[in-house]
């Protein structure tokens, strides 16, 4: 019965929008042009700001509906493996592609010069600069008591890493080996001697390895029509 009743709603309220749309914009059309001859009298004015203002709102409905629909389409179809999904993914494959770089007034096109110019540009970004920088020497901090450093610098437990494990998020984007943290937890009874091991070592060693720290630098486009590196803004993506 709520069906019956929301289509009825819809057909009175949203049916043949292009159809009033075009009605409305003929009307509004035709008091502006007549206004401008002879002066519109009270009741003109008043009818030309209704039609004006139910207009504006058909055409914002209009807008809204276009957007439902997409999503919809999206919905039903953008996770499955359809051609909809494969053309998103070319279409996003392609905006997102640098395919040439200005740079001094010069196009970079080939792949390798547009790589290299790339980590140039951004390994000059990140580089220090020399400047002082103001020390803390002088200000007064609490200070640990022995017993609170050596608890700091014991060596970790399984169960305390299982714990952190445990409670971590694994549904998270993939790191560089293609594998999220929930891959660790499922499959946490096979890896735990590995982990516990690589612990250790840090311990002993009070070194990272340096796998734990790679990570993917993506660049967003900031406008619709790129040409040099300022038009991207960097992310890093650490897993």
């Amino acid at each position: 019965m709520l069906k019956v009743k929301l289509r009825e709603w819809n057909k009175e309220e949203y049916g043949k929008m292009d159809m009033r749309i075009t009605t409305l914009m003929e009307g509004t059309e035709e008091l502006d042009v007549g206004g401008e001859s002879n002066p519109l009298n009270a009741d003109e004015v008043r009818i030309c700001k209704e039609k004006f203002n139910t207009l504006w709102t058909s055409l914002k409905a209009k807008d809204s509906l276009s957007f439902q629909r997409s999503r919809v389409k999206w919905l039903k179809e953008g996770d499955s493996n359809t051609r909809f999904f494969h053309n998103c993914m070319k279409a996003r494959l392609k905006g997102n592609m640098v395919t040439a770089l200005k740079v001094d007034d010069v196009w970079v096109q080939s792949p390798l010069d547009v790589r290299k110019v790339v980590v140039d540009y951004f390994s000059a970004q990140v580089v220090a600069d020399g400047s002082v920088r103001p020390t803390l020497e002088g200000v007064p901090f609490d200070m640990l008591i022995e017993d609170e450093k050596l608890f700091l610098t014991l060596p970790f437990t399984g169960e305390e890493i299982e714990e952190v494990v445990k409670k971590s998020d694994g549904n998270k984007s993939l790191g560089p080996d293609e594998l999220n943290f929930v891959f660790i937890k499922r499959f946490w009874y096979l890896m735990k001697n590995e982990v516990r091991i690589m612990f250790d070592q840090f311990h002993a060693k009070e070194t990272i390895l340096k796998g734990l720290l790679a990570y993917f630098v993506t660049l967003i486009p900031k406008v619709s029509s790129l040409m040099t590196l300022k038009d991207f803004r960097p992310i890093s993506l650490l897993g």
